[in-house]
């Protein structure tokens, strides 16, 4: 932070050699320094450190359930306005996720079985577990846009909503088709309805 701000720095720390008169290049653009996002799955520290500075807290909780996610979350939101960047809920929250979609239910869960299957962090779980209590969605665009509405439900409004979609070797042309579903039929909906019932004042 002090690169960001500061030329000719003088600084000695643990775990790196020492600067000496030490300018950062290139500058930030207009003075404004890049915003920092801190992500954790389950350090409470990260969500600490994120609220102590102000930053953004990204939970990428993938294969979490959400009342953990929600726990994370909310920590960070208390500490953030302890902090005095502002109320908790204009805290600046970023989330994980993982989707595949088709057609139809059945047609996702048939395509996306020899992937999951291949995926070793899932080794021991079932599809259908793992749909139940994770940010896993295996469906229909709309079932996906249905299943992430419900984290602003127990998380609150939030910035961010990072997807995962090539797990498990899927092939680079499903990979873009599912982008391609991602961004035409997933995030407008989901934009849509985030958007139109943010209170003012929440970024």
């Amino acid at each position: 932070r002090r690169l960001w701000r500061e030329t000719n720095v003088d600084w000695e720390g643990e775990f790196r050699t020492p600067l000496t008169d030490f300018t950062s290049m290139p500058r930030p653009l207009d003075g404004v320094a890049p915003f920092v996002w801190h992500g954790s799955i389950r350090s409470p520290q990260i969500a600490e450190q994120a609220a102590y500075y102000g930053d953004g807290y990204f939970h990428n909780n993938i294969f979490w359930p959400i009342d953990h996610t929600a726990k994370m979350v909310a920590l960070y939101r208390e500490r953030f306005a302890h902090y005095g960047h502002g109320t908790p809920e204009q805290a600046i929250v970023g989330l994980g996720g993982q989707f595949f979609a088709a057609e139809t239910q059945a047609k996702a869960i048939e395509a996306y079985t020899p992937y999951f299957r291949n995926s070793y962090v899932y080794q021991g779980a079932s599809l259908a577990e793992m749909t139940e209590h994770t940010p896993l969605a295996v469906g229909t665009p709309e079932q996906v846009v249905e299943k992430y509405l419900t984290y602003r439900d127990a998380v609150g409004d939030y910035q961010r909503q990072a997807f995962n979609i090539d797990m498990g070797g899927i092939p680079h042309l499903e990979v873009m088709h599912q982008l391609e579903v991602l961004g035409t039929r997933i995030v407008p909906a989901l934009r849509a309805e985030l958007e139109s019932s943010r209170p003012d004042g929440v970024p």
